[in-house]
């Protein structure tokens, strides 16, 4: 009877798989009430072969308790594992993600500040543009016409098909550092009903800067505003007030309505790439690296050579820092060019398999206010986008208007803004600005 159960339930996986695929399957499981469902079923599986193994010790006489006693623990492991994982798998997802989504039409960075605030778009709207477009010279033409999501819309779609605005973001906060600096800004766009995505990387020492509400920056730099944040939690609100404060400048820079935002520091980068059994790159050109002692902050330089290159987490590190020879703008291109070989190889049954691991990591180096009721969402979502179709553009100082007095690029926001909006609604009409697709960006 139980062999025929195990049989059942085996035939019953496999078919879930091939009706839903392994994204939606993955989806599903990694609810947390399916996950301790599930966590009960195996126990009581369990249970149920612990009661079968002994009525047949009992039924030939209940003699030689040493080999059914055996037999039973070699029957009950599996099933204790297949607990403790998903029982790990549920609380490293509560304690990971938020509790719940945002309610307020507004992102959590809502400043304090007595300067009116400009017209921010909800979480995921159909227009992903959080400022009203200039109306006295036609620039940043309105786009809810190309970018309406449709009436009907499937219940696999995520988000119910509408744009999901991410900020990413590099924390650098190892021995010897004052406080931590972002110094790897990026925002990621992803059309969800299409999976459409882009990456668009914002250069760290962009200066005369300014929140949403057009209130100037007080301090120098960008990578500079999460410390800043951090010290004045009174003004900006959230789970992390210095990844609020970063969220409103990089919404006034970019145009975008920032959902929500992941920071993940970099030992826990390393620790990621070496839990998905590394990355694998193609190396434009030679790269001297550094090798870093999260401990110490001492290093090591290591040769990178051209070609095709499987990296693990701390030669990946060092090849996304790497300034010898290079520049702040070409350590951009090569981090751009990691997270697009990260999401070709991070499919969801990659990821699936490595959950725990991954999980384990994230608990200790991600910071983020996604919410835990669309982490399935999130999932689906990984399922439709395609790595190879990924744009990517990269702003450097020639994207600047002037220089602060301390030398900083003081960057040409309407510009960079009409940038952003042509990426999204006509990618192929924005190439002569310098977007490329993610194969490019790492040659």
């Amino acid at each position: 009877m139980l062999i025929t159960l195990s049989f059942l339930i085996l035939l019953a996986s496999v078919a879930l798989v091939m009706t839903l695929g392994t994204a939606e399957l993955a989806a599903r499981l990694l609810d947390p009430d399916m996950l301790m469902l599930l966590v009960l079923a195996n126990i009581a599986f369990a249970l149920a072969r612990l009661a079968s193994s002994a009525h047949a010790w009992w039924a030939l006489g209940g003699r030689h308790w040493l080999p059914p006693l055996l037999l039973a623990l070699v029957a009950i492991v599996p099933h204790a594992g297949v607990a403790w994982a998903g029982l790990a798998t549920r609380s490293a997802l509560i304690e990971v993600f938020a509790p719940v989504t945002q309610d307020s039409e507004e992102p959590s960075s809502v400043t304090s500040t007595t300067v009116p605030r400009g017209q921010v778009i909800g979480a995921m709207a159909p227009n992903p543009f959080a400022f009203p477009a200039p109306s006295d010279d036609g620039v940043l033409p309105s786009p809810l016409s190309e970018m309406t999501v449709p009436t009907t819309i499937p219940a696999t779609v995520p988000f119910g098909g509408r744009r999901l605005n991410l900020l990413l973001l590099g924390g650098d906060a190892g021995p010897g550092r004052s406080g931590l600096r972002t110094d790897t800004i990026i925002v990621a766009s992803i059309d969800s009903s299409s999976g459409a995505a882009a990456l668009f990387s914002l250069p760290r020492n962009w200066g005369g800067l300014a929140f949403s509400d057009g209130t100037p920056y007080p301090g120098s730099i960008l990578n500079t505003v999460y410390s800043w944040g951090v010290k004045n939690p009174e003004i900006f609100g959230g789970i992390d007030p210095g990844a609020s404060a970063l969220r409103d400048v990089v919404q006034s820079l970019t145009g975008l309505s920032i959902d929500y935002f992941f920071l993940v520091d970099l030992t826990g980068f390393a620790d990621l790439i070496d839990v998905l059994d590394g990355v694998t790159i193609n190396v434009p050109r030679f790269v001297e690296a550094p090798l870093y002692d999260p401990e110490t902050g001492e290093y090591e330089l290591i040769h990178i050579n051209p070609g095709v290159q499987t990296l693990n987490g701390a030669e990946t590190l060092g090849y996304v820092r790497a300034r010898r020879g290079s520049s702040d703008y070409a350590r951009m291109a090569r981090q751009r060019c990691v997270l697009a070989a990260l999401a070709e190889t991070a499919d969801p049954l990659h990821l699936f398999s490595h959950l725990p691991q991954i999980l384990e990591t994230a608990q200790t180096h991600i910071t983020t206010d996604f919410p835990l009721n669309l982490v399935s969402d999130l999932i689906r979502l990984a399922g439709r986008t395609s790595a190879d179709e990924i744009r990517v553009i990269g702003f450097d100082a020639t994207w600047g208007d002037g220089r602060t007095p301390t030398g900083a690029v003081i960057p040409e926001v309407q510009r960079v803004r009409e940038a952003v909006r042509r990426t999204l609604v006509d990618p192929e009409s924005a190439t002569e600005l310098g977007v490329t697709t993610a194969d490019e960006a790492c040659g």
